[in-house]
Formats: structure tokens, C-alpha cells, sequence
């Protein structure tokens, strides 16, 4: 599993402009308004339900839940900045993943709830003694597996093969609702502008339905295969967990004390830069002057700013070979990331 800021408004960082233009101004980039998708998968393939985090300090801030929202089992949770926190942490574990072990449990008619390996990066929150110490006396099948500090990009499979799709097909949603709407005013000469259709009011709903929407288009087949050769890349091509051989090999050495199992990284992740989202519950002042020219100078973030690696690690979502062969035993199993 692994957060995501996910824009209420996903500008571009393009527009259009005439041929030999000197100066080409962005329109609308100053948006910050954001939320966070909590996303995850398993090992054989499946797509965990999002959990979805507002910004707001009471349940006022969230959107109604919406028929497709509920079918696709999707949490909605609020934090006073959007970032997920110790307590939306302990909800997902109960609300997303606990729900989905027993879901399991069922399916492959299993006597007892199976271990599950909890791949986290090493965030401060998800190695704090507060959530190991949660998930040790709740839930206590539940393992950590930690990726190391600044590995997320090669061995996180949110980050190698979720989160570009996904957030592009957010985007795809709103440039659709957008033209949509230009359109309308166009054919009604009404004045053009998408400033009064941006407040929080109006913007939630639709920034739900376009992430239900988008999630809902990788759980398919060949969603499942490109999830596959993610655990490829990120686990089993350096320690292939359903190799029977493998496994017991691990269990001896586990015994004789040679494999710590409760190992916690002393490195952190990287800090997030400070967003500058406005964090106003108002739904009617909230509202983004889309003509506003996008302003450029100073970075206000002292963050080090670090390379980003296309399609996360090397994997192209749009070449990738499904044709990888799961190991035996794996039903029984579960790995969660």
C-alpha cells in the first residue's frame, strides 16, 4: 500500500498557444487543492479498495457517498491537511484490509484468517511503535515488510505500476468533464469559465466519482496481469515467495534465529514538500479563479529535488510481457503492498 496526493483539479502543465509565442503562460497551475489515495494490491493480483483523505476536521468535509463509491467499497476518511495520519492508518488497516483478508478467507474456504505481509515504505507513521503496536494486538497475522528509504520507485508496486495510471485517469475524467462544459456554454454563447463550477461544493463529488471511475478501469483482467509483473519486479525476481523450497528454506532459518522478523529501518522516506492546498472547509469560498496566470520564481519548499524515474523503475505499463507463471500454494498466501 502507498499515499498518493491526488489534485482536485488536475491542471496540466501544458496549454495551447500561437506558433512562435515567446511568452506562454500556464493557466489554472496554482491550484493546490488536493486529497490523498491510500492504494494497494495483492500478490496474486487483486486491487485493494481506495481509502480517500480530505482535508477537514469534522465528516461535514467529506462527500456523500455514491452508489458506484460504495460498490467499490471506497473509505472515505478527513485529516486537517489531507495527509494520512496514525489514526487514518489504523483505519485502513481495519476498514480496507482487514475487510478484504476475510473476504480471502472465504473464498478459499481457509479454517483461520492467513498471515498477510504488509509491504510499507518506511514513513514515519508506518514504522512508529503506536502502529506496530496496533496491528501486534489487533491484528496479529498481520506482518511489516519495510522497503528500504528511497527504494520506493523500484521495489513499492504502488509506485511502479498503480499510480500512473491511475492518476491519469483522473485526469482523462476531468479534461472530459471540462470540455463537456465549455462546450455547453459554447453552443449557448453563454460567457466561458470554469470558475464557478471549482468551489470545494461542487469540485468533491466529482473528483470522487473520477477516482472511482478511474480505479474501476484497472480492475480488470489485464489490470490484474500488469499488477502481476509489478510483484515480479518489486518481490519475486529477487525472492521468488511461492518457491515451496524457498519458503522452507525461510522457515528453518527463521527458527534457528538467522531472519528478524520485527526488523524496523532507521532511515525515513523523504518528507513530502509542504503543499499549499487551501485547507478551508467553506465550500463557497473555496473557490479557484481558473484565469489567474500561473506564478513563477522562488521555490517555497527546501526539499531536495530528486530525479524521477520514468514508469517507476523501467516498467512501461504499455510494454509489458503477462506472461509470467505464479507459483503453487498461492491462494493461500497473501502478500499486500
Amino acid at each position: 500500500m502507498d499515499q498518493t496526493g491526488v489534485h482536485l483539479v488536475p491542471a496540466d502543465a501544458r496549454t495551447f498557444e500561437s506558433i512562435g509565442s515567446k511568452d506562454v503562460k500556464v493557466i489554472g497551475g496554482e491550484d493546490k487543492r488536493q486529497i490523498t489515495a491510500c492504494i494497494g494490491s495483492s500478490l496474486n493480483g487483486d486491487l485493494l479498495p481506495m481509502q480517500l483523505i480530505f482535508t477537514g476536521t469534522t465528516s461535514k468535509c467529506l462527500p456523500a457517498a455514491t452508489p458506484s463509491s460504495q460498490s467499490a467499497r471506497v473509505h472515505l476518511t478527513h485529516t486537517d491537511n489531507h495527509w494520512s495520519s496514525q489514526e487514518t492508518m489504523q483505519q485502513w488497516v481495519r476498514e480496507v484490509l482487514q475487510p478484504y483478508i476475510e473476504r480471502q478467507r472465504v473464498e478459499f474456504n481457509l479454517a483461520h484468517s492467513p498471515h498477510v505481509v504488509l509491504v510499507l515504505d518506511v514513513w514515519s507513521v508506518h514504522k512508529s511503535k503506536e502502529f506496530i503496536t496496533f496491528l501486534s494486538e489487533n491484528f496479529p497475522r498481520v506482518h511489516l515488510v519495510f522497503v528500504p528509504a528511497n527504494c520506493t520507485s523500484r521495489l513499492q508496486v504502488a509506485d511502479v505500476v498503480l499510480q500512473r495510471p491511475f492518476k491519469h485517469g483522473i485526469k482523462k475524467e476531468f479534461n472530459e468533464w471540462a470540455a463537456q462544459i465549455i462546450t455547453e456554454q459554447i453552443n449557448s454563447d453563454a460567457p466561458l469559465g470554469l470558475n464557478s463550477d471549482l468551489g470545494m461544493k461542487k469540485i468533491k463529488p466529482l473528483a470522487l466519482q473520477w477516482c472511482v471511475t478511474s480505479w474501476t478501469s484497472i480492475n480488470n483482467e489485464k489490470g490484474r496481469e500488469l499488477i502481476k509483473v509489478g510483484w515480479i519486479k518489486c518481490c519475486t525476481q529477487f525472492f521468488d515467495v511461492l518457491d515451496r523450497a524457498k519458503r522452507v528454506e525461510a522457515v528453518e532459518e527463521a527458527q534457528q534465529g538467522k531472519i528478524d522478523f520485527k526488523h524496523i529501518p532507521q532511515e525515513d522516506e523523504s518528507a513530502a514538500a509542504v503543499s499549499e492546498e487551501s485547507n478551508s472547509e467553506d465550500d463557497n469560498k473555496d473557490v479557484l479563479d481558473v484565469m489567474q496566470e500561473r506564478k513563477y520564481g522562488e521555490r517555497k519548499s527546501t526539499r531536495k529535488r530528486t530525479r524521477t524515474i520514468k514508469f517507476g523503475g523501467g516498467v512501461n505499463p504499455a510494454q509489458i510481457d503477462c506472461g509470467a507463471e505464479s507459483g503453487e500454494d498461492s491462494e493461500a498466501d497473501g502478500m499486500c503492498n
